[in-house]
């Protein structure tokens, strides 16, 4: 049997789903018996508070919960998280009327649907509290070369030529992963032929706190609100005039922009720097092989439109961080296959049931035609008439549906 000193948890990505496994190990009564260490190529997150990140998530309030628990959502909160109350969706000419959906926290009772945080500011909290502990190493510039498979443990060969140890190797490194890529790990994948262009706009009109969505004919086009007035642009289109629209002049990119959201926010006044990332769906087969775990994007990758990719992510942590602690509890090799498959089972079938709705609305939505369109557009009107519907759908995308990881619940006082 593997002694407890000789236990320990590599986790390859320092994003927000790999540092949140790290720092969920070391809040568990279970941390003393493992050591834990995180692996990342980039350099260590640095927040700005003069200039916001371009990349934002729209957290949950499973994902507030998971924070919470780790003790870093009130420090999240009061650096700069910007919460949103109503969510409003629609297609055609009007965001108002036939063929638009709202949703509105006051419905369920609840203070807010979620909040829009910076992915810096979270990866620099979560790297303040693992950096504080005696019991996590974290290092970046870190390449991978190779990773072997071991009867009781994982190898992983570095590009500088360094060999590190693990009983239980955690893949979170994104969509791309090099984990999956060197075990030859199989996975399901779709490209749209689309990019997500991303920057932050100033609006002559108050978002009111509200997410506003509006689908067109290229791909949907979102702007989630910002603490201060600002808000940030989330606009799915054709490869091609991604490209294009990412070398105009800001004015002309801000008058595009404007024509295309019909105006809901009124005039777009000036636009922040511009970038873009490439849009697929993937799903890995596994999630899990002998002593190798794969959480968040490395598992799964979902189209923007429901912004719930780092929320899927984040119950996959928590997930995960389950499994290890009762396999620990029970005296149990963390990394054996079958404690790993538990993992598996329990986020695997939630994860494509997100992916697979996200995938039919972006086809669904970009089903070209007066039919289609007058088919959406009754489809949109309908739901906004039916209450429990609706209600459903905002608990999903609260995360507060099916079964949550136990950093993911609520409280008892």
């Amino acid at each position: 049997m593997t002694s407890a000193k000789d236990r320990s948890v590599v986790i390859i990505g320092a994003g927000p789903v790999g540092l949140t496994v790290a720092a969920l190990l070391l809040a568990s009564p279970h941390a003393d018996q493992v050591r834990i260490r995180v692996l990342e190529s980039r350099a260590a997150p640095a927040w700005d508070q003069e200039q916001m990140d371009l990349r934002v998530y729209a957290l949950s309030r499973a994902s507030q919960r998971i924070f919470e628990h780790l003790g870093v959502w009130q420090q999240i909160v009061a650096a700069r998280a910007s919460p949103y109350r109503r969510i409003h969706v629609w297609e055609g000419d009007y965001a108002e009327g036939l063929g638009s959906l709202s949703f509105d926290s006051a419905e369920l009772g609840e203070p807010d649907l979620g909040h829009i945080v910076e992915d810096r500011l979270i990866r620099e909290r979560l790297f303040s509290v693992l950096d504080a502990s005696a019991n996590v190493e974290l290092r970046v510039g870190v390449e991978l070369a190779a990773v072997r498979l071991g009867t009781r443990a994982v190898e992983i060969d570095t590009q500088s030529g360094e060999t590190i140890q693990a009983t239980v190797l955690i893949a979170a490194d994104g969509t791309a992963s090099t984990v999956r890529r060197l075990l030859n790990l199989p996975v399901t994948a779709v490209p749209y032929g689309q990019h997500a262009l991303v920057t932050h706009v100033v609006t002559a009109r108050s978002h009111a706190e509200t997410a506003w969505q509006r689908f067109l004919p290229d791909g949907p086009l979102a702007f989630l609100p910002l603490l201060d007035g600002r808000s940030s642009v989330v606009w799915s289109m054709s490869s091609d005039n991604a490209q294009r629209l990412s070398a105009v002049s800001e004015q002309a990119f801000c008058d595009e922009l404007q024509t295309a959201s019909g105006g809901v926010l009124g005039v777009i006044e000036s636009s922040a720097s511009r970038a873009s990332f490439q849009l697929q769906a993937l799903h890995a087969c596994r999630y899990s092989c002998a002593r190798v775990a794969l959480v968040g994007d490395a598992a799964h990758t979902v189209h923007p439109l429901a912004g719930q990719g780092m929320n899927l992510g984040l119950l996959d942590a928590a997930a995960l961080v389950d499994t290890l602690v009762s396999a620990l509890r029970h005296g149990e090799d963390p990394g054996d296959l079958r404690v790993l498959r538990r993992y598996e089972r329990q986020r695997k079938g939630g994860n494509l049931r997100m992916l697979l709705a996200t995938h039919a609305l972006q086809r669904l939505f970009r089903l070209p035609g007066p039919l289609f369109e007058r088919l959406r557009v009754a489809g949109l009107s309908a739901v906004n008439t039916m209450p429990i519907a609706k209600n459903g759908l905002m608990r999903a995308a609260l995360g507060l549906s099916g079964e949550l990881p136990s950093a993911a619940r609520a409280r008892v006082v």
